[in-house]
């Protein structure tokens, strides 16, 4: 795609990728519709991309609810359709699932899975009209591996997954796009907290947003299918496939360490 011409809306605007995205969807010469939950951060980052020459536009939107999305799309189709929907807003819970409060669980679906679905449905006929244009579902490699102590967050990725995979068979033919890109652990607010003393004690693997935003705008411009993070992530989600079993034993030793560690963790607002 050439992105120097395309209009991105880009939902999780004002979280740690979603702000690396815009930058880097900015440096490659697209127009943006930023939305996210922080306006004052929405606010600085716009006034430093329009700094560099970017026209962005910030859409206000809740996307808790049916009516939120509805109003998002409406704000987004009002000046024209956008070629690329970058789906970047999300939400997670690190703890025990006993321990996690029910509104934590609703809150998660309705953020990282519900809320993609609708935006998707609200804005497809006018991307069919159009008969070009891609949706980018920025998922996780938990959405491949499901991972101990973050079971919610998990399946809802694994949800979002299946979501866009089922979308590309779908709109197969129609000139419109489906990426699916899976990060690994990523320095960022939403991870502050048990979740980076975890991946630190654990000694995982840890990338900068900049590094995930620039090879996410890269798997956009050459209109990839799916892009998934570390070559040992990558091997652990075949063996997962093929062996869940071998996956099992693998991550028995590191679930006992996490529970040591953060024995009391629950939900974590983010």
């Amino acid at each position: 795609m050439n992105l120097s011409t395309s209009t991105v809306l880009l939902t999780g605007a004002s979280g740690g990728i979603g702000q690396a995205l815009a930058r880097e969807f900015a440096a490659r010469g697209a127009r943006l519709l930023l939305s996210g939950r922080d306006t004052a951060k929405l606010a600085t980052l716009s006034a430093e991309l329009r700094g560099l020459g970017t026209e962005v536009s910030v859409l206000a939107a809740d996307l808790s609810s049916a009516e939120g999305v509805a109003r998002l799309a409406h704000a987004a189709l009002s000046g024209g359709v956008p070629d690329i929907v970058v789906h970047c807003a999300g939400a997670l819970s690190f703890g025990r699932l006993d321990a996690v409060p029910a509104e934590e669980i609703a809150r998660l679906w309705q953020t990282n899975v519900i809320a993609p679905s609708l935006l998707t449905r609200a804005l497809l006929p006018a991307l069919r009209k159009t008969g070009r244009g891609r949706f980018v579902f920025v998922g996780s490699i938990f959405g491949s591996l499901a991972f101990p102590m973050y079971a919610t967050y998990s399946a809802t990725k694994f949800a979002l997954r299946g979501f866009a995979e089922a979308l590309r068979r779908e709109l197969d033919g129609s000139g419109i796009g489906v990426t699916y890109v899976a990060p690994r652990y990523t320095r960022t607010a939403l991870n502050d907290g048990a979740p980076a003393r975890i991946a630190s004690a654990l000694a995982m693997q840890q990338d900068e947003p900049a590094l995930v935003a620039a090879r996410i705008v890269d798997a956009v411009a050459r209109e990839r299918r799916e892009l998934y993070f570390g070559f040992g992530e990558r091997l652990f989600v075949k063996l997962n496939a093929w062996f869940p079993w071998l996956v099992d034993r693998g991550l028995r030793a590191q679930t006992r360490r996490m529970q040591e560690l953060e024995p009391a963790a629950a939900g974590l607002p983010h």
